[in-house]
């Protein structure tokens, strides 16, 4: 799960805010999850971005891959289906108001249930993650997989999905080194394609 755009950040008003677990269900209803990733003419891909994260998720490293069309409506799927991402989430927080590509959002941040997520991404064959991302803990995912958070940008007018952050953290219990944090960053892309980069299959 991943995507590109760089958002410019308003702070939240306090007592005003609205709920994030009603933004979040707004985002996963089946008529907004179909508007995330088609644009007018049909499916249309998306964009990922993958940054591997130092301290304070200083970004050391970064790349671009476009997901198709089909991967997108894989990710669709998954997001609203009865185990998808509303039955992983815990801590659910709203993050405050940001622009993504020129849309004002809602940013909704919360914690992933760790297990449960490494097993649905096991299913789903995103088990190798870490390879993805050019990082190679040399265990499967269930194995070290130790923590994962989201942060989700639904339109305020509309409520459909502009961007969704998947960070994860690997860990390698045989060395002293500290978890290696992933950062997996998608957005939809209504041109349908990226002439320069790699797609995901």
């Amino acid at each position: 799960m991943l995507l590109l755009a760089i958002p410019v950040a308003f702070p939240g008003c306090g007592g005003n805010d609205p709920d994030p677990a009603t933004v979040l269900d707004r985002a996963l209803t089946r008529e907004n999850l179909s508007a995330f990733g088609n644009g007018p003419e049909g499916p249309t891909g998306g964009v990922v971005k993958v940054q591997a994260l130092g301290y304070e998720d200083r970004v050391l490293d970064e790349r671009e891959v476009a997901a198709r069309a089909s991967v997108m409506s894989d990710i669709r799927e998954a997001l609203g289906a009865d185990s998808g991402l509303r039955g992983l989430v815990d801590d659910l927080k709203y993050e405050g108001t940001e622009a993504v590509a020129g849309v004002a959002t809602s940013h909704v941040s919360g914690d992933l249930d760790v297990a449960g997520l490494a097993k649905a991404l096991d299913q789903a064959g995103g088990g190798d993650v870490g390879a993805i991302a050019g990082v190679d803990t040399g265990k499967n995912l269930e194995d070290s997989l130790v923590a994962a958070d989201f942060d989700l940008y639904a339109g305020e007018e509309d409520g459909t999905i502009r961007r969704l952050d998947l960070t994860l953290a690997l860990d390698d219990p045989d060395n002293a080194l500290p978890p290696t944090r992933i950062r997996f960053s998608l957005t939809p892309n209504p041109s349908g394609g990226h002439p320069n980069q790699k797609t995901a299959a």
